[in-house]
């Protein structure tokens, strides 16, 4: 080590030495403007602080009241935060002398209750307030009407059941309100009458059921609102303002949504329906979220999408339809969809997919496709193609399984040969024709009495398959040699080979 960096090194020393010989007890102090106390044993909070602290941490001490005394005349601070301790009581004077505090947090205090009407009043400089994690019960009207510079208020994870109506009434600079994990049942259609520079509002985890029309129609300036975890059960239209980029409603209540729910949320960025019980989308509820680019339905029971319930929405990027009902996909869904980055349609009933269903994406989308019960016959040929040049591009494309028919159940779609994909006499190619001509054109194929294998021959509309039944375990294959109408045979030979059927133990089904 070079001379120079010695000596940098004892002289930071030596600064911290100093800082630590003017520490209170049981803390820590890394330079003059911070002081960091973390003791269980501590059991009031320092009174010997130095006028040049501006930060004041506390964390997991003893510490179970604070009151006027607690801290001495001409102190600077900017920040206070009493974290996790076992605080029981603030007195209405406690932050008197405390005048130039800017940020204050009181969280994590399993015995506070309630906070005294007076004990903001000296703080009009205060900027964020947090109250998380407390077991605060009860807030007065008036409580927070002298911090008018108060830009964060959070009150998450205590035991508020009621707001006053005028409890944020002078809390004109405030522009994030989080109360979440609360027990608040209702809002009052005022409460924010004065707020009006308010930009997010989080209620994630609350007992809300119904939102009243005009609650937001004075915030010009709301980008986010969280509503997850509600009771919502009916979604007002009027309720949002246009200023709104995200809005969550997952996990509520929501059956159906109102065709005109969307008309003036035209900014509206991302958008989470989620784990609700909608079953169906009114075919224009999205038509004006011209700039949506986040939308998820996942978890819901949703059994169809008509074909123009996207239209317009040129700038999605992802779509989440997982876990629903549904069964059938139009082939143009996704026509307006050309910069889509991911679409999730894992876990629903979709048995297949219509001709030219993904070419409208983006040859770069990441899809999710497993857990459904793929059909794999020859209607399934487009998917098949599809899914072998693309499966970089889906998520776990190896647990694409067939589900039907049996002899194939199971397997994963991209290991099937294309003669494996056979129509059975009950697909869409073969209804064009009556039962009786199917029926009719079904040969059985002579084998051993004793055969595990049982085939018959059929034609049908210029096509001919082979049906085989497998009554034990074991491998087939199937080998035809072509003969001309001369008599001569032809050098074409089809050959395929099909491992024993999943389900096999031992020889036996």
């Amino acid at each position: 080590m070079s001379k120079h960096c010695g000596g940098v090194v004892a002289l930071l020393f030596l600064i911290k030495l100093c800082y630590n010989e003017c520490c209170p007890e049981l803390c820590q102090c890394f330079s003059a403007a911070t002081v960091i106390c973390s003791d269980d044993r501590m059991k009031v909070l320092p009174v010997n602080i130095s006028t040049q602290v501006k930060e004041l941490i506390v964390v997991a001490s003893g510490v179970t009241h604070v009151n006027g005394s607690s801290f001495r005349e001409n102190l600077k601070l900017n920040k206070l935060v009493i974290l996790n301790c076992l605080l029981k009581v603030v007195s209405s004077n406690a932050f008197d002398q405390l005048t130039e505090l800017r940020e204050l947090e009181i969280s994590g205090n399993s015995h506070l209750f309630t906070f005294e009407m007076e004990t903001f009043n000296k703080l009009a400089h205060l900027t964020r307030l947090l109250l998380n994690n407390n077991m605060i019960s009860v807030l007065y009207n008036g409580i927070f009407d002298c911090l008018q510079r108060l830009e964060t208020l959070k009150l998450r994870g205590n035991g508020l059941s009621y707001l006053p109506s005028l409890l944020f009434q002078n809390l004109y600079q405030l522009q994030e309100l989080d109360l979440s994990f609360n027990h608040i049942g209702s809002l009052s259609a005022d409460i924010f009458h004065n707020n009006s520079v308010l930009r997010v509002f989080t209620m994630q985890g609350n007992m809300i059921s119904y939102l009243p029309v005009a609650i937001f129609a004075h915030l010009n300036n709301l980008e986010e609102l969280n509503f997850q975890s509600n009771h919502i059960m009916i979604l007002n239209p009027e309720a949002f303002p246009p200023s709104l980029r995200k809005l969550v409603l997952k996990k509520n209540r929501l059956v159906q949504l109102s065709p005109v729910g969307s008309q003036k949320l035209q900014h509206l960025l991302y958008l989470d329906l989620s784990q609700n019980s909608l079953s169906e989308l009114p075919t224009d509820f999205f038509q004006n979220l011209i700039s949506l680019k986040n939308l998820d339905l996942s978890e819901n029971q949703i059994v169809l999408l008509h074909s123009t319930v996207f239209k317009g929405l040129f700038n999605l990027k992802t779509i989440n339809l997982q876990r629903n009902n549904l069964s059938l996909l139009e082939g143009n869904l996704f026509k307006d969809q050309q910069v889509m980055e991911k679409l999730y349609l894992s876990m629903n009933n979709l048995r297949s997919l219509p001709f030219g269903f993904f070419d409208y994406l983006d040859f770069q989308c990441i899809v999710q496709l497993h857990g459904n019960p793929w059909h794999c016959d020859c209607d399934i040929q487009y998917f098949l193609d599809w899914l072998r040049y693309n499966h970089r591009n889906v998520d776990d494309f190896s647990k694409v399984y067939c589900n039907e028919p049996e002899f194939i159940k199971g397997h994963s779609l991209v290991s099937l040969d294309k003669e494996m994909l056979v129509c059975s006499k009950n697909s869409s190619s073969e209804l064009e024709g009556s039962a009786a001509d199917i029926a009719q054109s079904v040969t059985k194929i002579p084998s051993n009495d004793y055969s595990t294998i049982q085939c018959s021959f059929q034609e049908f509309n210029d096509a001919t398959s082979i049906r085989c039944k497998v009554t034990k375990c074991t491998s087939l294959k199937f080998q035809a040699v072509f003969e001309n109408a001369d008599g001569n045979k032809s050098e074409c030979v089809v050959s395929n080979e099909w491992p024993a059927p999943t389900g096999c133990l031992n020889g036996t089904l």
